[in-house]
């Protein structure tokens, strides 16, 4: 996010605070919530920061049918839906580009801000084909002209908006093979990796994940060619590789990411719960679940 764009996010702060209004939800410190439509959340994906509306959800592939959204005043064009100060959850206009809607991993969203009931999602989402159909919308008024700072604000939510989508999202390995445990003796993964016999364990087993440097050096301790250490690496279950997208757990990702490298840290935590031997009841996600928060209680998080 630019310097002047950051600057204007909290000029805006300063002038509309986000509030509840009228029974409106909010939940404005929370990402705990699943994902359903109606939300308005941020979403953030490395200097990228986007307020967008949730209109749908693929909760099987971990993505958000999802369409920009500015809370700043004054920022609209002839393509935006306005949901007016009367209407709105929030102390202040919405401004709504239902035309724009876009596929959004699931990884990239963050706090919830508001929601809209589906009653008015619904009139917005269609608003191109109905306008002014409730009281407390309308089209946007004017096109802004060029170089000025509505116009800036646009193009800067648009490109943000683009860079959402390109974020990496659930990935979920289609290998039906079991793995057959790495052939390394373990005091040489021990020696060889400087780890504790606890990571060169579930290295072996292929419940560890591993950098590509980590593989070269193992892979030259033991005569072995590096795809084929990075092969033993088993691929984390579907229903835990799902879980991890959920924004719940993006806070903890966060806070083990290195240099910024969210996707690193979410496999790693991933791994971490892999290895868990934890009691637990449930299936499915459920169990993984559990197993997360395990760690976190564990981490005094």
């Amino acid at each position: 996010m630019s310097s002047e764009s950051s600057e204007r996010w909290l000029e805006l702060a300063r002038r509309a605070p986000i509030g509840p209004k009228r029974g409106g939800l909010l939940r404005s410190s929370s990402t705990t919530d699943d994902v359903s439509a109606g939300q308005l959340r941020q979403a953030c994906w490395g200097e990228s920061t986007v307020v967008l509306l949730v209109v749908s959800v693929d909760d099987t592939s971990a993505r958000a049918h999802a369409v920009p959204v500015s809370l700043e005043a004054g920022v609209e064009d002839k393509a935006t839906v306005i949901v007016e100060a009367d209407a709105s959850p929030l102390y202040g206009p919405i401004a709504i580009w239902p035309d724009a809607a876009a596929e959004i991993p699931f990884g990239v969203l963050d706090t919830i801000i508001a929601s809209i009931p589906r009653s008015l999602l619904e009139i917005i989402t269609g608003a191109t084909t109905n306008p002014g159909t409730k009281e407390g919308l309308r089209r946007g008024k004017f096109d802004p002209p060029l170089g000025s700072g509505a116009a800036m604000a646009i193009d800067e939510l648009f490109d943000a908006f683009e860079a959402l989508q390109a974020a990496p999202g659930l990935r979920i390995s289609d290998s039906v093979k079991s793995v057959a445990q790495l052939d390394i003796p373990l005091p040489t993964i021990v020696t060889t990796l400087h780890v504790t016999q606890a990571r060169a364990m579930a290295i072996r087993i292929g419940k560890e994940s591993l950098t590509r440097d980590e593989a070269q050096q193992l892979a030259a301790a033991a005569g072995l060619a590096v795809d084929d250490v990075l092969a033993a690496v088993a691929p984390l279950p579907k229903d835990l590789a799902r879980e991890l997208q959920e924004p719940r757990w993006r806070p903890h990702i966060r806070q083990r990411a290195v240099d910024g490298d969210e996707d690193a840290a979410r496999t790693q935590f991933g791994y971490e719960a892999y290895q868990l031997a934890a009691r637990e009841t449930g299936q499915g996600r459920q169990q993984w679940r559990q197993r997360l928060e395990a760690i976190i209680a564990a981490e005094g998080s």
